[in-house]
């Protein structure tokens, strides 16, 4: 049995990553100072990568999450920030979930370039899952209006839609999707340990909504909420990679006693430590890629055990290369200290390693606290799990 991806996705693999050594990373994240980037964001496009997900018939590539599991890896080793990730994400949802009249709306204007969604989830003092959205959506003579204010939104500046965890009146919390220009005020900037992550809160009192597919549809909610925590795992994975191949070249140039600092043991111990880390979050994040695509069954404890390992493999690494640079790791001139804010970032979005150890454990000994995704199938889980 073949494990490994085949010609085609190494090669969408290797054309993402040399178009971003080209076009990105730390030396074109000092220039952005915190802005959106209009250039990268149309290359991003003119490569088709917004329309992976999408269907044929709506002018897109088609294809998986398996496929997009590389693409995401090369975003975290380039920091590319929002809306691309978000936006393929969205795709995939709109996909599976919209109605007719939704995907035919949106979709060509995805594959275009000229749609950028974000996802709207995180609210201060709540937590990570479905069950404790507060954002309220109310419905009255036939609209929907959504009632609350968001925080830490990806690239919200930069986004036409936004797709919005609400809690409607007589149902659980649900996937809605409402237009930026509906917005009564615009977002406001984050200060944040990764200003290049562009986050931002949203206020969405009285915004005009509907709902993703014909009636608020918990499953969308629930399936983007695995997703987009399986694109901060693979964008970690792909974090740490950049950050372990920095201390490596860092260690093979830096010298102590005439002899570089990567010859003594205690240094390759902690590049062989990280060497290890970093294959083992490799190895659970392309699985829970793979649940995504094949078993959704499998799904949520993949996406679990994906997130946990490589927000702890991320840590890890990111340190311990800042640990190898020594003092000018973070000054301006060097890139280990990007990695690191990025990682840091992503290792708390949508829930850290021991919010999600946790949520492993309800899943597999029963769920106790409400951590479970509506619609999980559980007798689907039990006989993956033997």
């Amino acid at each position: 049995m073949d494990f490994d991806f085949s010609s085609d996705q190494y090669l969408l693999r290797d054309s993402v990553r040399t178009f971003l050594d080209k076009e990105w990373g730390p030396r074109k994240l000092r220039l952005a100072a915190g802005k959106v980037s209009p250039e990268l964001w149309s290359g991003l496009c003119a490569m088709g990568l917004q329309t992976l997900p999408v269907p044929e018939e709506f002018d897109g590539a088609g294809l998986g999450f398996v496929d997009l599991a590389l693409v995401l890896e090369e975003f975290g080793r380039a920091l590319v920030p929002g809306p691309m990730a978000e936006t393929i994400l969205a795709a995939d949802i709109l996909c599976r979930f919209a109605t007719r009249a939704q995907r035919a709306s949106l979709l060509p204007q995805i594959s275009a370039g000229a749609c950028r969604i974000g996802f709207a989830h995180a609210q201060a003092g709540a937590g990570h899952t479905a069950s404790e959205v507060t954002l309220a959506a109310e419905r009255a003579a036939g609209e929907w209006r959504l009632r609350g204010r968001k925080i830490l939104v990806a690239a919200a500046q930069a986004a036409t839609h936004f797709l919005v965890s609400a809690k409607p009146q007589d149902g659980p919390a649900a996937l809605f999707i409402c237009d930026a220009n509906d917005l009564a005020a615009a977002p406001q900037p984050h200060r944040a340990i990764d200003p290049d992550s562009l986050l931002a809160s949203i206020d969405f009192d009285g915004v005009l909504a509907q709902p993703v597919g014909d009636v608020p549809n918990a499953l969308a909610l629930a399936r983007l909420l695995e997703t987009s925590t399986l694109c901060a795992a693979l964008q970690m994975v792909g974090i740490s990679a950049a950050a372990l191949a920095l201390a490596v070249d860092y260690a093979g140039q830096r010298t102590q006693f005439d002899k570089p600092i990567g010859s003594f043991q205690a240094i390759k111990h902690k590049c062989a430590d990280m060497l290890v880390a970093l294959e083992s979050a490799r190895s659970a994040a392309y699985y829970a890629a793979w649940a995504a695509a094949e078993d959704e069954a499998l799904l949520p404890l993949a996406v679990s055990m994906a997130k946990a390992v490589s927000s702890d493999a991320c840590r890890l690494i990111c340190n311990d290369a800042l640990q190898i640079h020594g003092g000018v790791g973070f000054t301006w001139d060097f890139d280990i200290h990007f990695y690191l804010k990025r990682g840091k970032l992503l290792e708390y979005a949508f829930g850290d390693a021991s919010f999600h150890r946790e949520r492993v454990a309800g899943l597999v000994l029963g769920d106790a606290a409400g951590m479970a995704p509506p619609g999980l199938n559980r007798e689907g889980l039990a006989d993956a799990l033997g």
